[in-house]
């Protein structure tokens, strides 16, 4: 009798969770049509007017950067490598221009961390640009979040910084 009982109380569950199972379709069709939207944002840049930048260690992730000052002027200045403090200013919206962050509620309006301490995308961009650069960064979702929701961040969002690395407060040579 007993195994009677928990034989239907699998079927009642079951039948319960297939009215679900079609919500939870619906809402993974909103992501794959906001995951086409992002993929054909990516393919709409134009042709040099961001430089694409693939570092040789994740030949697979890219980030596009779109300089805001004279590189040459900074070509001197200090590039920090993935375990140095950097202190940024940023903005970050998505592909739609909403807002989904910024370091100006921080101390000095400054975001400080490690480049590998971010996601992929933003680590790049942080080893690439030197200290006093100014950009706007896309970031494709693969570089960035990929299919995990993050906050107000959805599923496969290609991520737009405009940001300035103010400085490198703590340099950290490679080991050998």
């Amino acid at each position: 009798m007993r195994r009677f009982k928990n034989i239907l109380l699998g079927v009642a569950i079951t039948g319960a969770m297939l009215p679900l199972g079609g919500c939870l379709k619906g809402a993974a069709d909103d992501y794959e049509e906001w995951r086409d939207r992002n993929d054909e944002y990516i393919a709409s840049i134009p042709a040099g007017e961001y430089e694409i930048v693939v570092p040789d260690w994740a030949p697979r992730n890219s980030v596009y950067i779109k300089w805001h000052n004279d590189r040459s002027l900074t070509a001197n200045n200090m590039v920090a490598m993935s375990t140095s403090t950097v202190d940024i200013k940023y903005e970050l919206e998505d592909i739609e221009g909403n807002n989904l962050g910024n370091s100006y509620s921080a101390k000095d309006s400054v975001y400080r961390s490690c480049p590998n301490q971010n996601i992929l995308g933003m680590w790049i961009a942080m080893t690439t640009m030197h200290v006093g650069d100014s950009a706007t960064l896309i970031i494709p979702y693969t570089s960035g979040y990929g299919k995990e929701t993050r906050g107000s961040i959805k599923p496969y969002t290609n991520l737009i910084y405009r940001v300035k690395i103010k400085s490198i407060p703590d340099f950290e040579k490679p080991h050998n």
